[in-house]
């Protein structure tokens, strides 16, 4: 006779879920503001103005010549604007939020192997009098090393948060199920 209260009846558990949706739909745009920020501060950087200077920003390499393009990181670009993009289109899906967990995951893969394996400059030659010279540029993690950071983490976070807002769509989706199938079988009876 009485009605079972629950919190989905107030709303509260489907309102987490519609929020958590939401913060998955927005934090990749989170990721493409770091990005653009990468465009300007260097992500790696040797810090010799003095000599040969390595940057590297999410573009590739600093100044970026045109003619030598890093098809890498434009394909990175592309992905991570429709990454974020498709956040609103699918409404962070749980294929989506799978995606977007793999695309972190690689982005932060990535940035290790720039650091482990970072670009480097070797050169030689003699001065006028016949002195041999030489040196070497490593590019080291720079400040844009935290915004690429954050873009990952990004992702991710949007990821998880795209699955744990699917899964309280459907479990929300299948206790109003089971009420209405209540309701129809008691008042058949």
């Amino acid at each position: 006779m009485g009605r079972e209260h629950s919190t989905t009846d107030a709303g509260s558990s489907d309102g987490i879920g519609w929020g958590l949706g939401l913060v998955a739909q927005a934090l990749p745009w989170g990721a493409v503001a770091c990005w653009v920020i990468t465009i300007f501060v260097p992500v790696l950087d040797s810090g010799e103005p003095d000599s040969l200077r390595i940057r590297v920003t999410s573009l590739g390499f600093s100044p970026i010549d045109m003619n030598d393009l890093d098809e890498v990181y434009l394909l990175l670009w592309v992905v991570i604007i429709v990454g974020a993009v498709t956040a609103w289109l699918m409404r962070a899906s749980k294929w989506w939020s799978v995606a977007a967990i793999v695309l972190g995951t690689g982005l932060g893969l990535r940035m290790l192997q720039m650091v482990v394996d970072p670009p480097y400059l070797l050169w030689d030659g003699q001065t006028a009098n016949g002195m041999p010279t030489g040196g070497m540029e490593i590019a080291y993690p720079a400040a844009g090393f935290v915004f690429w950071i954050a873009g990952s983490l990004c992702f991710l976070a949007a990821g998880i948060c795209g699955l744990i807002a699917q899964a309280r769509r459907t479990r929300e989706r299948r206790d109003r199920i089971r009420r209405c199938m209540r309701k129809n079988h008691g008042s058949a009876v």
